[in-house]
């Protein structure tokens, strides 16, 4: 797509969007509700008209195509299932339309359930089935007439997390068995970064971001992403010295710690640096590795992993996530006052 501009009145709902999405890749739309993601899905899916831009499919321009003219199928969230038909019939629907022969359309449904692990279930009527095995049917459908490309809007979104998380593995498995491109929306970011080849991260109608689930977190391009991918701590700091690719610089605390910065940036005075809880650790407060050193407010036990809530000494909040070991309780209490380390080069300074 290039240049994408959707507008509705005087609202501008995706703004001069420019993507290149590869043949058979999981590429996903990221972003909070409202930040036009889902539009620029109906636009590819031509429920929608671009105001500006143009939409290619293999440099065929598709912009000024109806939903039926083009090689696309779309899983809706509410799956959009014909409840008077069974679960053969709902996925042979797309294909008796196209008019293909009946000896085509069963063994394509043959080979459909097969492919959705619903071998067997055929005769049943769709209302028999649980939300996880209705979702299975609304993507064999989509996938029955062999789309180049196949939408997907927020389909796991009234699934449990148990199922979600299975789902997640399952449509990741579909789309390599296939080979069929899936453009993918949602808000979840764990979603996003389980199942994704690449992700545009999207706000205000706008791409901040794309590139690899390890790219958009380890490596965020601004502050919006940064904060909107998983937990982030964001420190102020000041610019000591620039050398090898790395900066030095000075914590509220006085303590200096090494950061990365983007290739194309040359920070300098004061910047914004981030630290993902899962880079730094509680240390004793007099110990020789704490980089700040403040008092913590909550601790949070999940299970696999602790969060401990610290406000450091200047106030700021700052979150640390700690792999939870097997001999037990952390060590650390509520109300007491440690210090914080920060993992070498794993701080990054952004480009505000």
């Amino acid at each position: 797509m290039l240049g994408v501009v959707k507008e509705f009145g005087h609202f501008r709902a995706v703004d001069d969007v420019t993507l290149k999405i590869e043949p058979n890749e999981f590429f996903t739309l990221l972003g909070p509700s409202g930040c036009g993601k889902t539009t620029l899905l109906r636009m590819i899916a031509g429920f929608e008209m671009p105001t500006n831009g143009r939409l290619l499919l293999d440099e065929s321009d598709i912009s000024g195509l109806l939903p039926n003219q083009r090689p696309i199928n779309t899983v809706f969230q509410n799956y959009a299932l014909f409840p008077h038909m069974s679960v053969a019939e709902n996925i042979g629907f797309g294909l008796k339309m196209l008019g293909k022969p009946k000896a085509e359309v069963d063994r394509t449904v043959g080979e459909m359930l097969s492919l959705v692990r619903l071998n067997g279930r055929g005769n049943n009527p769709v209302t028999q089935l649980s939300g996880g095995q209705q979702q299975r049917v609304a993507l064999a459908r989509a996938l029955a007439p062999r789309p180049k490309v196949l939408l997907l809007d927020e389909p796991l979104s009234a699934l449990d997390l148990k199922l979600r998380k299975s789902m997640q593995i399952e449509l990741k498995r579909l789309q390599a068995e296939t080979g069929i491109t899936f453009v993918f929306v949602t808000h979840d970011q764990e979603e996003a970064l389980t199942m994704s080849d690449r992700i545009a991260v999207m706000s205000e109608g706008k791409v901040r971001q794309v590139g690899s689930p390890w790219d958009i977190y380890d490596h965020p391009a601004e502050r919006f992403v940064a904060d909107f991918i998983g937990e982030t701590n964001f420190l102020e700091a000041d610019v000591v010295s620039l050398g090898g690719g790395l900066a030095r610089v000075r914590l509220s605390s006085g303590s200096e710690i090494a950061a990365t910065f983007p290739s194309d940036f040359l920070p300098q005075g004061k910047v914004t640096v981030v630290v993902r809880p899962e880079h730094a650790q509680v240390v004793p407060r007099g110990d020789s590795t704490a980089a700040l050193k403040g008092t913590i407010k909550d601790i949070v036990y999940l299970g696999t992993d602790t969060h401990f809530h610290i406000h450091l000494d200047d106030g700021t909040l700052f979150i640390v996530r700690q792999q939870n070991a097997k001999s037990g309780p952390c060590g650390f209490a509520k109300g007491e006052a440690v210090g914080i380390g920060v993992n070498d080069d794993v701080a990054q300074i952004l480009r505000d």
